[in-house]
């Protein structure tokens, strides 16, 4: 007796697979803390969290699938600077 599979192999053609749970935000490139506030924000990183940007806590990454940490440094984003640290994670984030 053949073995049935609850899915059709058609069923792959609609799978998403750039589906992602991260969200995008816009922020400038890595910069010295005390060159933060005066940054431009001209690129698109992504979060892990559910806020606009980034709090502390959140993973941010360079691409929208989540693979590629943000280098350590500070940014800008909105009227705020944080700080990312060596693992990804925003460690610190003051007003500009």
């Amino acid at each position: 007796m053949p073995i049935a599979y609850p899915y059709k192999f058609s069923d792959w053609y609609g799978y998403d697979k750039d589906c992602s749970s991260l969200t995008s935000y816009s922020s400038s490139l890595a910069v010295r803390t005390e060159q933060a506030c005066t940054a431009t924000i001209n690129q698109t990183y992504y979060h892990d969290g559910s806020g606009t940007n980034p709090v502390v806590g959140d993973v941010v990454y360079s691409d929208s699938a989540g693979t590629t940490f943000l280098s350590s440094g500070f940014r800008k984003a909105g009227n705020t600077k944080y700080r990312v640290d060596f693992n990804g994670a925003v460690g610190q984030i003051l007003l500009c």
